[in-house]
């Protein structure tokens, strides 16, 4: 079958099969990977509740409901879909030395709800604005054309 020169049946070189082989290999890789790439995740739409913590008194006016988050230098389709400012939460020592909570009216917390849909959704972890997004983290970024925050992240839900 394989003769003194290393050729089967006496015409095809084995080195030549392997060469044949690998080409071959690598054209179907390379047909298979474009019909595979046709299958794209079907975009859910996602739902983060954010607080952003003591922040400067007017810089809350910056920020609007209906702005549209920024993720690397573009628009993305998250947009800020509520909007709640109140007196930032302070603790303080009181005369006993137990620290109380109190509110401080040179400070606001802003609490924001964004929405979006995000086709970034696997069972480890969410992509949302860029971001990756799961609740208590606390260096998420609100970023707007006029604005840029760093928020902590409150609850994460995915609607159906």
């Amino acid at each position: 079958m394989i003769d003194e020169k290393g050729r089967i049946l006496g015409k095809v070189s084995i080195v030549d099969l392997a060469i044949l082989l690998i080409v071959l290999a690598l054209a179907f890789a390379y047909l298979y990977r474009d019909r595979a790439a046709d299958v794209s995740p079907q975009a859910q739409t996602i739902v983060v509740e954010v607080v952003c913590a003591n922040i400067y008194p007017g810089v809350e006016n910056s920020l609007q409901v209906g702005d549209t988050l920024v993720a690397s230098g573009a628009l993305t389709n998250v947009k800020v879909t509520e909007m709640r400012v109140e007196d930032a939460n302070w603790s303080t020592p009181n005369a006993d030395g137990q620290v109380v909570l109190s509110k401080n009216p040179f400070r606001k917390d802003i609490f924001l709800t964004l929405e979006g849909k995000s086709s970034q959704v696997s069972a480890a972890e969410i992509t949302f604005a860029g971001q990756k997004v799961q609740a208590g983290k606390d260096d998420f970024y609100v970023k707007t054309q006029k604005v840029s925050l760093k928020a902590i992240v409150i609850s994460v839900s995915i609607e159906p």
